[in-house]
């Protein structure tokens, strides 16, 4: 996308999005889709400062962030930090399977993401975040990863394949449960590094987060998420736009569907009735709104993760019944301490966020 049309996309999208939504005061902006280090340094550096002066001239805070496997010379990685906010670039990871490889070698992959991320975390004095992605191959892998990242210390995601539009391996919930349960058991109270979407969800079992628990795990996607396609257009979020589910117009051409925008936003308030007596529905919402349209053509049904969901919510409230909340709050709040221990801010530096 033209820098110019990058603007203007901005505006238009934010000018529809905002006066639909309740009052904003921070925005997390996502570069995403594709490798960020092919892209030329100074193209993602306008880019960059065009997302920081359209939207921050409308919130009072926007933060810059990206995903790159961090493959790539000292001199690239050194300008993404540059450009990316701080403690915001993170990386993605597979100890185990061959599907990333370079020229064909899985190993040369991973000793070259490896390399890339030790360097950016010796220059910026941060543990750098990994996104672990799971499919039938690797899930029966999930343990040996958090070991491998608690070793290291080292904050990871998991999350489950995205199937979207493209002929992927495939997760079955019932294996998805099975495997993040036993992570749960082995991750709880003796953990001493972050694991996500299982750090926020234990949190808000034990009523230290008042937001909903975040994504996939929440039904106002359409009034906390925007997603803007290379060609302009809209979609809630990368993996509606993946799919072609729920397109809420384009931004270059200047259309917006308001009646699309209504019937997304309906997900708040059409529960599946399943979802209404179920006793995690308060920390699940109904799970995620792609997967309810793609595996049933509705955007207000269960996804059949909801059997894992299931699974997973009641291991983490076994395990607070188990250890006690006193002690499972303590150890939750132990694992953030060490988390800000472990940067070192005498490398931090300093970006000035324009706003207008």
């Amino acid at each position: 996308m033209l820098i110019d049309d990058l603007q203007k996309s901005l505006t238009f999208a934010l000018d529809k999005f905002l006066p639909r939504t309740s009052e904003k005061t921070y925005c997390g902006a996502e570069v995403i889709g594709g490798e960020v280090m092919v892209l030329p340094t100074e193209y993602l550096k306008q880019a960059v400062e065009a997302i920081r002066e359209v939207v921050g001239s409308k919130v009072e805070r926007v933060d810059v962030g990206c995903q790159s496997n961090l493959i790539g010379s000292k001199k690239k990685i050194d300008a993404l930090r540059g450009i990316i906010d701080e403690h915001s670039i993170g990386t993605s990871k597979d100890s185990f399977t061959n599907k990333r490889t370079v020229n064909g070698d899985a190993d040369k992959y991973r000793e070259l993401a490896t390399k890339g991320a030790n360097y950016l975390s010796e220059i910026s004095g941060d543990t750098i975040g990994t996104v672990i992605v799971f499919d039938k191959d690797n899930i029966d892998k999930v343990v040996d990863e958090y070991r491998i990242a608690e070793k290291a210390q080292t904050r990871i995601t998991i999350r489950p394949v995205f199937a979207g539009k493209h002929s992927i391996d495939y997760l079955e919930p019932k294996l998805l449960g099975k495997y993040w349960k036993e992570l749960i058991d082995e991750w709880f109270v003796d953990g001493r590094t972050a694991v996500e979407p299982l750090m926020r969800m234990t949190k808000s079992m034990l009523g230290m987060r008042t937001a909903e628990v975040g994504c996939p795990y929440w039904r106002s996607c359409s009034a906390n998420s925007l997603n803007i396609e290379p060609n302009g257009d809209i979609y809630t979020c990368q993996e509606m736009a993946d799919v072609g589910a729920g397109k809420l117009g384009n931004a270059i051409s200047g259309e917006w569907d308001d009646e699309m925008y209504l019937t997304l936003s309906k997900r708040q308030t059409n529960i599946d009735q399943e979802c209404q007596q179920c006793q995690w529905y308060k920390y699940c919402q109904g799970g995620c709104m792609m997967e309810s349209f793609t595996e049933t053509g509705s955007f207000y049904s269960r996804p059949n993760n909801c059997m894992a969901w299931k699974v997973i919510f009641k291991s983490i409230d076994d395990n607070i019944k188990k250890y006690g909340e006193k002690v499972s709050i303590n150890w939750i709040d132990k694992i953030e301490k060490l988390e800000d221990l472990r940067v070192d801010h005498s490398k931090s530096k300093f970006i000035e966020v324009v706003t207008q």
